[in-house]
């Protein structure tokens, strides 16, 4: 099994005033929503700045500090990872994948451009949005073409994270906490979607890429939306000369792409940057 790793770096200016509070027990919780551009260029050098939103959470002490501290148009960094839960409603499982904040801090906006939305939100260009993963596949990777020939790969990562915990008795047990699974879906296209084709379920992966939200309406009509990692490097680790058997694909790096797509169906061609 792959070392797991999961961490998420972003920059950004925040929306809105963070929102403030607390649980039963009375736990802080800080939510903090930041808007930004990453800049993108595609296989002919073109660049293209491609906005996103993504909501952070951050609990106890840090929370508490922060709350009365920071206002819209701050500008923000964040060092955390992505968090995978699941619940029941109305009998339906129901899961998703949030940005859980391990640090934050405020940063100077000198010199540093911000642009409002339709909804007057500030949004930083040149923002930084990055995700690196770690672990193992949960299937084989699905690989398909658009009408058009554009190859995407969907993927889906589990990633292990050992928590601490358990107080003196688990130390003095020797033992090193809870182990936790977060599950995360990952996509890739063209060279580096074919690539990711000729990996199995079980196959250790490293993923460095951007998080994107994605929003569809399904074939019920039901609005769907997905957090999700769209990969712009694939690497394979290997554990050594036993799994060095049999010949696997060199690792390639390409731009990614951001579009609003749905899990059913594949996007316009003309709506892909490149």
């Amino acid at each position: 099994m792959a070392r797991g790793l999961n961490r998420v770096f972003l920059i950004g200016a925040l929306t809105s005033r963070p929102d403030m509070r607390y649980t039963p027990g009375g736990l802080a919780i800080l939510e903090l929503n930041l808007a930004g551009q990453d800049t993108l260029w595609d296989e002919s050098g073109q660049e293209r700045e491609v906005p996103w939103y993504h909501r952070v959470r951050l609990l106890g002490r840090q929370a508490e500090m922060w709350g009365d501290v920071l206002e819209k148009g701050q500008l923000l960094f964040v060092e955390g990872r992505l968090e995978y839960r699941q619940w029941e409603r109305d009998g339906e499982r129901r899961s998703e994948v949030q940005v859980r904040a391990d640090f934050i801090d405020p940063l100077d906006a000198r010199g540093r451009e911000t642009q409002e939305d339709a909804r007057n939100q500030p949004r930083l260009r040149h923002a930084l949005n990055q995700v690196v993963l770690m672990g193992n596949l949960t299937r084989d990777p699905e690989l398909r073409y658009t009408p058009q020939g554009t190859a995407v790969a969907r993927l889906g990562l589990a990633v292990n994270e050992r928590r601490r915990g358990g107080g003196a008795e688990v130390a003095s047990r020797g033992e090193h906490g809870e182990e936790k699974t977060h599950f995360i879906e990952v996509q890739a296209w063209r060279d580096l979607a074919e690539w990711a084709g000729e990996l199995r379920k079980g196959d250790g992966l490293l993923v460095i890429g951007r998080l994107v939200n994605d929003s569809w309406t399904s074939s019920s009509g039901e609005r769907r939306f997905q957090t999700r990692v769209e990969a712009l490097r694939l690497e394979r680790p290997t554990r050594g000369p036993a799994q060095t058997g049999g010949s696997r694909p060199q690792p390639v790096q390409t731009g990614g792409v951001d579009i609003d797509e749905g899990l059913e169906d594949f996007p316009p061609e003309e709506d892909l940057p490149f």
